[in-house]
């Protein structure tokens, strides 16, 4: 009776392990962007807080640089804050804020929503084949590697990216330098060595109060002239409409 009972254990085991195998070989970097592409595209409002982090090494804990930025996106307006400097996509502009240059160029072209976004993955398949995937608990982990024969030149050689299997939201990304860059050794030496980038999505800590309109940057008269708001009189307007 032992026996029996303990090849039904066994072939039930066998049973569930064949379905664990299934279900990881059904998750593909391809079903899983399709997805993400998905959640970013149809969410209300996205509001979230990017921290970016440069190391030495492809596997080293040095870390060398590291700073936050933001982006905002509610009814067709898109703002990204990082490195003093804001981008806003309007539904009929785009502005670009350089607080330290105490400058705004205005343009009235827009990009697509989540194109040239921190969340935008749509690039990724099309110079990066998965070279693996692995679950660890709630996060889905694929590991994409540059294809060969790309002609153009790309930053990144390797690209490994986490994903909230329960809702498809992006919390981490790591990014492997294809070349070496700069930096500082310990006696003030320039060297040149390889180097990731680590960016840690979060829901923003301090959520934007009130969605950005054209008015709080600039406003444009009747001669479509554009001048800058009461806000922003200490900058310089840089008019790029016929450029």
């Amino acid at each position: 009776m032992q026996r029996k009972i303990k090849y039904q254990l066994l072939i039930l085991a066998l049973f569930l392990g064949n379905i664990a195998l299934s279900y990881t070989q059904e998750i593909t970097a391809l079903n899983t962007f399709n997805k993400i592409e998905s959640y970013y595209k149809t969410v209300d409002v996205l509001d979230i807080e990017m921290e970016y982090k440069m190391f030495r090494g492809y596997t080293g804990t040095n870390l060398t640089e590291s700073y936050k930025g933001t982006m905002y996106r509610k009814e067709g307006v898109t703002r990204i804050e990082i490195l003093g400097s804001e981008i806003i996509d309007l539904p009929d502009a785009k502005l670009i804020v350089n607080k330290e240059a105490k400058t705004i160029a205005y343009n009235k072209k827009s990009f697509e929503k989540t194109q040239n976004s921190p969340v935008d993955i749509s690039m990724f398949l099309k110079f990066y084949k998965e070279a693996s995937t692995k679950i660890s608990g709630h996060i889905i982990i694929h590991e994409m590697v540059l294809k060969e024969g790309i002609q153009i030149s790309i930053p990144y050689r390797k690209i490994i990216i986490h994903v909230n299997k329960n809702n498809y939201q992006i919390e981490k990304q790591e990014l492997y330098l294809s070349t070496k860059v700069p930096f500082v050794d310990k006696n003030g030496k320039e060297v040149s060595d390889l180097a990731r980038m680590e960016i840690k999505f979060r829901k923003n800590p301090n959520p934007l109060k009130k969605v950005p309109e054209l008015k709080d940057y600039v406003r444009i008269d009747s001669n479509k002239k554009v001048h800058l708001s009461q806000n922003y009189m200490a900058y310089k307007i840089i008019d790029q409409t016929n450029s």
